[in-house]
C-alpha cells in the first residue's frame, strides 16, 4: 500500500468518522494541501517514498505517514466540518434531551488543531527537515520553569 494520500473512506476509519461523510468534497478539496504540507516538513526522499512506494500493511513508515495524514486531514478541515451539529462547528457537549447544544469556541478549535498537528509530526520525526523539527519543538508543550525568589 502507498503510504499517502490516505482515501476518505480509510481516514474516516482512522479518526473513527461516520462513513457517510466520505462524499464531503471537502477531504478532496483539503488533499493537495495536506500533501504539500507533509513535503514541506519532510525529507524529500522521504516524500518520494510515500507517495511512490508500495508498503506491507504493517511498516512503521507506511503507518507513520498514513496516520500523520489523517491527523494533518482533520487539523486542515476541522473549523469546516459540521459534526453532529445544529449549526456551524464541532459539538462539546450535548444535552441529555438533545435540546442543549455547546459548541467548541474559535480558541478550542485552535487548541485542538494544535494538539492534531503534534501528534502527526511527533508520528513524522523520524523523516522531518530541519522546517519540520522546528515546528515540533514549537508545539511540544514545555515544562514550567522554576522560579527561585529570595527576600533580602
Amino acid at each position: 500500500m502507498i503510504p499517502i494520500p490516505v482515501e476518505a473512506i480509510d481516514l474516516l476509519a482512522v479518526l473513527n468518522l461516520p462513513k457517510e461523510m466520505a462524499d464531503n468534497v471537502i477531504f478532496k478539496e483539503h488533499k493537495g494541501l495536506v500533501l504539500e504540507t507533509i513535503r514541506s516538513l519532510v525529507l524529500d526522499n522521504f516524500y518520494q517514498e510515500a507517495t511512490r512506494i508500495d508498503y506491507p500493511d504493517d511498516d512503521p513508515f507506511l503507518i507513520s505517514f498514513r496516520f500523520g495524514f489523517c491527523f494533518l486531514m482533520l487539523q486542515s478541515t476541522c473549523e469546516f466540518l459540521n459534526l453532529k451539529t445544529l449549526g456551524e462547528g464541532i459539538v462539546k457537549t450535548v444535552g441529555l434531551d438533545q435540546s442543549a447544544t455547546e459548541l467548541l469556541t474559535g480558541s478550542e478549535i485552535d487548541a485542538f488543531k494544535a494538539k492534531l498537528e503534534l501528534r502527526a509530526l511527533t508520528l513524522l520525526r523520524n523523516y522531518l527537515n530541519q522546517s519540520g523539527m522546528e515546528r515540533l519543538v514549537e508545539l511540544k508543550p514545555r515544562l514550567p520553569k522554576v522560579l527561585k525568589a529570595g527576600v533580602i
